[in-house]
């Protein structure tokens, strides 16, 4: 049984055209036909001679296979072919009768991912270290560590083996990589970190004036370490703070302690023990660490590059942003125009309004005014009635008609006085923007147990109905004078207290003499003869 179980497998195919790899954060992942999980079937092994093959830039392309146990082909991104024996050459000593013809062969395809630069934070929280010296070992301090990891993925057969090792053939995400990564970063540190003054010989007070140095001391350290267990190499650790526990009773006795005694280091002793401890596992590494530490260096370099095209990117996502924001605020500039323009032609519609209201007020008091000059033109025709000669005297005055002209013209006066006191209410009621009444006439009450004497005629209220608008109520009075005006027809509606509905008031007993029909005398006797 092979790796992953090669060779267990029984040969079972399908037409697999297109091979390619649209994950992102991935750090392994296991080619299968679309929407199909890893593993879940044996036709994720059967690739077709002659398929069409994808690689990105940054990937690689791993094909293990059946036939030949261990024994894998590598294809590195860009890459955009046919699958052939010129591009996998093992294919050339297993490919025979049986896969001739586009017959699948069996395999498994993974993709790598060979970004540069890779990252992993690492936070250790406060732990013990203690100094080397043995005048000052009674005072221990806390520690904590910030920094990142930095790492790449190499396709030499010795990672290879090692990647398989660590995950299986499983897919496995970035994610997933730090989380198993990161209890061994942090157990690994501390145990570095606190042993250094030991090892090294450097004072555990002058850690922040070496944290260059005290990176690539823990580098050294864990290199080998992560690459046997996850796969990965490891190229930089790069510590970006160390900080003390500067409130604890250790720390400053032993700050107090080493000022007072003016205590003094070699700091390029100190470093120069970092780097001769650096110099004998250089000369203690193995043929692989060398070929690490030489892809560690291109690597750095190819982050180099890449910071910088990652700075071109920012600058230009910040000026896409800058126009946004342009744009943005002429949208609002303009929102705004619209805005005051909507609030000025609202102004002007108001103000049309007021306009059209005023003109209507001033309509309906000419409107008055003009009844009123008919009313004195009439007084003074009747003044005049009192010369009329109404067959009783010879004289210049004549007393019937100067009886006459005083009784027409207290009516006349009555009249005009009611049309001075329903002034208001008329102007009120035709004023636009005034709501009449428009309350419907109450339900008839019911019938009291006392009979309860009729209204006379002269103490009737009446509402009216007109244009869609109720009005009043009016006297009788007021009403004559509507009539006589001709603001009321005989086809208009009205309403007392005591009627059961609205009814045209040629209709109504009580209204009969505001529209008296002309009925022939039959009592007159005929027109004289015509004489010739």
């Amino acid at each position: 049984m092979g790796l992953f179980g090669l060779g267990s497998k029984k040969n079972e195919g399908g037409l697999m055209d297109a091979i390619r790899c649209d994950e992102k954060d991935f750090l392994v992942w296991k080619w299968r036909p679309v929407g199909q999980s890893a593993n879940s079937t044996r036709k994720e092994n059967s690739i077709r001679y002659g398929s069409s093959i994808s690689v990105r830039p940054g990937q690689a392309a791993v094909f293990l296979y059946q036939q030949k146990e261990g024994e894998y082909d590598v294809i590195k991104g860009p890459y955009n072919d046919i699958i052939r024996t010129e591009n996998l050459p093992i294919l050339s000593s297993i490919i025979g009768t049986a896969y001739a013809g586009g017959t699948p062969f069996q395999a498994e395809l993974y993709y790598f991912n060979l970004a540069k630069g890779m990252e992993i934070p690492f936070t250790i929280p406060y732990f013990r270290v203690v100094p080397a010296e043995p005048e000052y070992k009674a005072y221990d301090v806390q520690v904590a560590i910030k920094g990142t990891l930095v790492f790449e993925v190499s396709c030499d057969k010795e990672c290879i083996k090692y990647m398989f090792e660590a995950w299986g053939g499983n897919d496995t995400t970035l994610d997933e990589l730090k989380e198993k990564l990161s209890s061994l970063l942090t157990q690994e540190i501390k145990q570095i970190v606190a042993n250094a003054p030991k090892d090294t010989g450097i004072f555990v007070m002058h850690f922040n004036s070496l944290i260059g140095e005290l990176g690539q001391y823990i580098l050294g350290r864990v290199q080998n370490k992560i690459m046997h267990r996850f796969g990965i190499i490891p190229t930089d650790v790069t510590v970006s703070d160390i900080r003390y526990d500067d409130e604890s009773e250790s720390y400053l006795k032993l700050k107090a302690v080493t000022e007072d005694r003016a205590f003094t280091f070699d700091m390029e002793g100190e470093k120069n023990a970092l780097l001769s401890y650096a110099i004998q596992r250089e000369t203690m590494r193995t043929d692989a660490d060398i070929r690490n530490e030489n892809v560690r260096r291109m690597a750095q370099v190819q982050f180099d590059n890449q910071a910088d095209i990652m700075a071109r990117m920012r600058n230009e996502s910040q000026f896409a942003q800058h126009q946004q924001t342009m744009v943005a605020a002429q949208q609002a500039s303009l929102m705004n125009q619209v805005a005051a323009s909507r609030a000025e032609m609202a102004s002007e519609t108001a103000m049309h309004r007021s306009n059209l209201a005023s003109e209507s007020a001033f309509i309906g008091a000419h409107q008055l005014n003009v009844q009123a000059d008919v009313m004195k033109t009439g007084l003074d025709n009747m003044g005049q009635m009192g010369t009329m000669n109404l067959g009783g005297g010879n004289g210049n005055m004549n007393p019937a008609g100067m009886m006459t002209s005083m009784m027409m013209g207290t009516a006349v006066a009555g009249q005009m006085g009611n049309m001075m006191n329903n002034m208001g209410s008329t102007l009120q009621n035709n004023m636009p923007g005034v709501n009449p009444q428009n309350q419907m006439p109450p339900t008839p009450p019911t019938q009291p147990s006392t009979p309860v004497p009729p209204p006379t005629q002269q103490n009737l209220i009446f509402n009216l109905f007109m244009n869609n608008q109720q009005f009043g109520p009016f006297d009788v009075n007021t009403l004559m004078q509507y009539a006589q005006a001709g603001q009321i027809t005989p086809d208009t509606m009205a309403w007392c207290e005591g009627m059961p509905a609205w009814t045209p008031i040629k209709n109504i007993p009580a209204l009969g003499m505001l529209f008296p029909q002309s009925v022939p005398n039959s009592s007159c006797p005929p027109p004289p003869p015509v004489i010739e």
